[in-house]
């Protein structure tokens, strides 16, 4: 499965960084994304299942457009990147939009 990791960072002690690792390691298809790297936000395209987010509701609302725009299956929001607003256009788009934590979901067998 190919999974957009928005809010990337290269700081291994992150959890956007052992989350990516992690969705290695499971051996799904993972792109990384830093906002604060602009010539990042090219990566964002159509052609992938599962954005999780790693970003607080501020940063979100800047590349909401952007965001919705790529049409996710499913946005996971892990802890500290709820944000209703956008939780709620997600949804009325399709999306199947999860409340809760990537690395657990790999951990136990739900994220699939």
């Amino acid at each position: 499965m190919k999974v957009l990791v928005f809010g990337y960072s290269e700081n291994p002690d992150r959890y956007s960084y052992m989350a990516a690792e992690l969705l290695k390691d499971y051996k799904h298809e993972t792109i990384t994304i830093n906002p604060r790297q602009e010539e990042e936000l090219k990566k964002i395209n159509t052609d992938y299942h599962t954005l999780t987010l790693y970003v607080n509701p501020t940063i979100s609302d800047k590349y909401q457009d952007m965001l919705l725009k790529s049409k996710p299956k499913r946005v996971i929001f892990n802890p500290g990147t709820e944000n209703p607003v956008l939780q709620k256009k997600f949804e009325t788009m399709g999306a199947e939009v999860v409340i809760g934590c990537t690395l657990v979901m790999l951990r136990t067998n739900q994220f699939n």
